[in-house]
């Protein structure tokens, strides 16, 4: 694939990850907790950023690509890690009755995982190293 192709298709990527964090924080979680307000619209804004400039071809594109793939990666691994703990603690204290509640965890760790963990690490080995 060529460099250019690659540079539009992570542009688009980073802005569909960008726009899907919001819905899902902002129009999916039930009840509003700041921190995580915080960090949703933080790396919503770093995505839809990234990807605007990608994009555009903007000299700080790959700058920004790496910055928001790094943040992207970390948030991504603490809540994929958060929410695999938490479903194993609830189908191991509450047996039957939290294996219910475990599969719900299990299945927002699976819609997590391929947008915030796999693609800003795929993003990142593409970028490479800092120049």
């Amino acid at each position: 694939m060529h460099p250019r192709q690659k540079r539009l298709l992570f542009g688009v990527l980073d802005l569909a990850s960008g726009v899907g964090v919001l819905a899902a924080v902002f129009r999916g979680l039930p009840a509003r907790w700041l921190p995580v307000d915080i960090t949703a619209a933080l790396l919503s804004a770093a995505l839809v950023g990234s990807g605007a400039l990608l994009l555009l071809g903007h000299r700080l594109a790959r700058r920004a690509a790496r910055w928001s793939g790094a943040l992207a990666l970390g948030v991504g691994l603490v809540l994929f890690a958060g929410l695999a703990l938490s479903a194993s603690h609830l189908a191991g204290v509450y047996g039957p009755v939290g294996e219910a509640g475990a599969l719900l965890f299990l299945l927002a760790a699976a819609l997590v995982f391929p947008y915030l963990v796999a693609l800003p690490a795929v993003k990142l080995l593409w970028l490479g190293r800092p120049r």
